[in-house]
């Protein structure tokens, strides 16, 4: 999504055609979580903190999997975000059961490649699998639209 996101966000998202939701998908074991937890965290700070920190963490990818909790509080710092409020937040259970609830949702939907993009509408539904340049994405949403 790294590649369209931008492009989703200021052709369609900015003007009200689309809104973009995040599940989590909790199972490259427990640092999956552990990201994902951060993500939210930095998320209750701001919503753009949110995806600052999803982006973040994609792009630092490969530090993700061997990381300890100090990684995602000197992710938190790097970012510029309040160490306290996020930190009480990731060794917080609430939002840890928010994303196992969310997993299970995705799952239940039989979401299961990444990345996994759902366009829903009045008008219609279409499922993307894998990555796909914003000209598919702004093709799908078109077509959607009344």
């Amino acid at each position: 999504m790294l590649g369209a996101e931008k492009d989703i966000i200021a052709n369609n998202v900015v003007n009200g055609e689309v809104k973009i939701i995040y599940w989590p998908m909790l199972d490259l074991g427990p640092n999956s979580t552990n990201a994902a937890v951060a993500a939210f965290c930095a998320g209750e700070q701001a919503p753009a903190d949110f995806w600052r920190m999803h982006d973040y963490l994609f792009e630092n990818q490969r530090s993700v999997y061997l990381a300890n909790s100090g990684f995602f509080a000197q992710s938190a710092q790097a970012l510029g975000l309040d160490e306290q409020a996020f930190q009480a937040c990731y060794d917080g259970d609430d939002v840890r059961q928010l994303l196992q609830q969310l997993d299970s949702d995705r799952r239940a939907n039989r979401v299961s490649q990444r990345p996994t993009f759902d366009i829903i509408s009045a008008a219609g539904n279409q499922r993307l699998l894998g990555a796909q340049p914003y000209e598919t994405f702004d093709e799908i949403i078109q077509s959607l639209l009344p």
